[in-house]
């Protein structure tokens, strides 16, 4: 029983917002809050056999990770605007998406929306590094890894190569890279444990 909790530890909690469970703090803690809010929810669905779209988790991540100006956006925003920001209307979207973004405590949205998270790079990493079908259409599930360290793994990885928990640099390659890589390691961990 020993050697088995040692190789397979239990954890009691995966708050995606607890800096005992991720090991993170400040800056990093607070977009991963934030991002973990609405990724740990689409990671759990696709992982319980919904099957969906990298644009559909696309045209959904962009607003939410932009925070309130590009959420009141999905209201009016056009694609024949120049200047849009989420290129799309869909009241509805927006409506789900800022009650997801409700589900987090006041003090957990200010601290995210005080970092200035440059979103859409962001959500290039982070749709970069979602495992995807051979033709890249389709998110591929990850049964075995849990959403919640999927979504850690992942934002580990794009900090790591990141100068700023904010991403507002330019992206390097490494921010860009393939982390379904990293998570078929984690998989395999897991299958021979």
């Amino acid at each position: 029983i020993f050697l088995a909790a040692v190789v397979s530890p239990v954890r009691a909690s995966e708050d995606i917002c607890s800096t005992t469970d991720t090991g993170l703090s400040g800056k990093e803690l607070a977009v991963t809050c934030y991002v973990g809010n609405f990724l740990t929810k689409m990671l759990g669905e696709l992982n319980s056999g919904q099957n969906k779209t990298a644009e559909h988790v696309r045209v959904h991540l962009l607003p939410y990770l932009g925070g309130v100006a590009t959420l009141k956006a999905l209201t009016s925003d056009i694609p024949d605007d120049p200047e849009c920001t989420v290129c799309y209307t869909n009241v509805s979207t927006s409506h789900g998406l800022t009650g997801l973004r409700e589900m987090l405590s006041e003090s957990q949205l200010a601290s995210y929306d005080s970092v200035s998270v440059c979103y859409a790079r962001l959500t290039d990493a982070i749709m970069n590094n979602l495992p995807k079908s051979p033709c890249g259409i389709w998110l591929k599930a990850l049964r075995e890894v849990s959403p919640f360290k999927q979504t850690l793994t992942m934002l580990e990885k794009i900090f790591s190569v990141s100068k700023r928990a904010s991403l507002c640099e330019e992206p390097s390659r490494e921010m860009l890279g393939d982390l379904a890589g990293d998570l078929a390691e984690i998989a395999a961990m897991h299958d021979t444990m």
